[in-house]
């Protein structure tokens, strides 16, 4: 892509699309982790990373509590 919508990750996660996306999977989550059920989420967590100048579909995200997400990328807690 000659000129994607961001230059580093950073940015493509303070970018007005991505948290506009992201609020979607927040709002579908309904105040509960969508792996373990039992905490409010707070991180976001793409199944796939998208295409490096595109953006992600809430169908490819989910919404997860701290812990879980860290479970997910096997980091401690």
């Amino acid at each position: 892509m000659r000129n994607p919508p961001y230059r580093t990750y950073r940015e493509y996660l303070r970018h007005p699309k991505f948290l506009e996306i992201r609020a979607v999977v927040f709002e579908r989550a309904a105040g509960k982790c969508e792996r373990c059920k039992t905490r409010p989420p707070t991180e976001p967590h793409h199944l796939k990373y998208p295409p490096w100048g595109t953006f992600d579909v809430p169908e490819n995200m989910i919404a997860v509590c701290h812990r879980c997400h860290c479970e997910i990328h096997g980091k401690e807690n």
